[in-house]
């Protein structure tokens, strides 16, 4: 059955996996009345090979996903729109007839799908498939029962072409336009959804760098949208539940996280903040160990945990480093190292900001330094002297360090 639905499959260079993408598109029980595949600043065969499978082809110079999605929502004329990354591709006939169905049933704006990688080889593609195993099963299902998904992901989803429009399409001036996305139809009072029993297979990092790349970018867009629709916060009660939830379970999973590796070394042998923190940890290995088996299976969740359990112990603690700069230090990721070969770029810590955290820091080890005196416990004092001392100090260097000129 053809349905009135547009699939935009936004290509860089993706030749090696074009023709899947295509060809999973035009496999639906729900036929799309058209592919049209974005080419933007293509060098290789992927347009050709898009033109080759039936695919309509849209050749631009944007070095941009979301500006290249904008140009392409222009030409859409059907009441409902599907995006495909080009790497990806459906893992069933039937995903957007489940979508549509799903968005009919429930009067949803749009929906995203349950992800998946679409081959498991090496430590990275083992821990991502716990991953989106446990989020999407766990995380977007809750999220639907508040009515604010977090993320409509942007590897694959299908929305209303008029709600997309509603909100001017794809923030060009985010780096998780999809995050930005949800958070904007959620706003205008179009709802976001979730349907678990549609998949979308996508490729993952194969390497520390390309997982790196990808999930600084990840923590850095969450950050910054967070910060940008701060206003939400208690005036939504959807959105401070889910993303009220997600700060916490950070901070508690990372915290986790340091309480196994205190456990390991002292042998489990001292009661205190850190040990309760280990039961946590606990509750959140039988919840993701729960969740991943449902979504995968047993055996699958048992072989790759291992994998999960160091790479995202190291994706917290990143993605906390991260939004600790963005947050706290102001220092904002503005262009990221993709697949178009950008350079990446941070910006400075501003003089006003430098100073009021030179001055917080400052305070806070001369305020531990006075305790120290009046209780005269002489390490306090002397922690709280050298804690003044070194704050003040960095704050003088990074100020002259930040006068000194560029090297052309």
């Amino acid at each position: 059955m053809t349905e009135s639905l547009t699939v935009l499959i936004p290509a860089h260079n993706e030749a090696d996996f074009i023709a899947d993408a295509v060809k999973s598109a035009f496999g639906q029980t729900s036929q799309p009345e058209r592919v049209l595949v974005i080419a933007d600043l293509c060098t290789d065969d992927t347009a050709e090979i898009a033109r080759r499978h039936g695919a309509d082809v849209l050749e631009v110079q944007q070095e941009s996903k979301p500006k290249s999605l904008n140009l392409a929502l222009e030409a859409v004329t059907t009441e409902y729109v599907a995006l495909l990354d080009a790497d990806g591709y459906f893992a069933s006939a039937d995903v957007l007839e489940k979508c549509l169905a799903r968005m009919r049933e429930k009067d949803f704006g749009g929906v995203c799908m349950s992800v998946t990688p679409h081959s498991v080889k090496g430590l990275f593609q083992r821990s991502r498939m716990i991953e989106w195993a446990a989020a999407h099963r766990m995380s977007r299902t809750v999220e639907s029962w508040h009515g604010w998904v977090a993320v409509l992901s942007g590897c694959a989803g299908v929305y209303r072409t008029d709600a997309v429009r509603a909100v001017d399409g794809w923030s060009t001036d985010s780096l998780c336009e999809d995050v930005e996305l949800a958070l904007k139809m959620n706003r205008s009072g179009q709802r976001a959804g979730f349907v678990p029993g549609a998949y979308v297979c996508v490729r993952d990092p194969g390497s520390w760098n390309v997982y790196w790349r990808q999930t600084h970018r990840w923590a850095a867009g969450w950050a910054q949208a967070l910060y940008k629709h701060r206003g939400l916060f208690f005036r939504s009660w959807g959105f401070t539940r889910v993303f009220g939830a997600m700060l916490v379970d950070s901070v508690l999973l990372a915290s986790g996280y340091v309480s196994l590796i205190y456990h390991l070394v002292s042998g489990f042998t001292e009661f205190d903040t850190f040990r309760w923190m280990g039961w946590w940890f606990l509750v959140m290995l039988m919840l993701t160990l729960g969740t991943a088996s449902l979504q995968i299976g047993v055996r699958q969740t048992i072989v790759n945990y291992p994998a999960y359990l160091v790479v995202g112990t190291m994706g917290t603690v990143l993605s906390l480093w991260v939004m600790f700069r963005e947050w706290v230090l102001g220092r904002h990721l503005t262009s990221w190292t993709g697949r178009q070969g950008r350079r990446t770029v941070i910006t400075r810590m501003s003089e006003r900001r430098r100073l009021a955290l030179t001055g917080t820091g400052a305070g806070i080890g001369a305020l531990g330094a006075l305790l120290g005196r009046m209780g005269h416990q002489e390490e306090l004092m002397l922690a709280g002297v050298s804690a003044s001392g070194s704050v003040l100090l960095a704050g003088l260097l990074w100020h002259l360090l930040g006068r000194m000129p560029e090297r052309a």
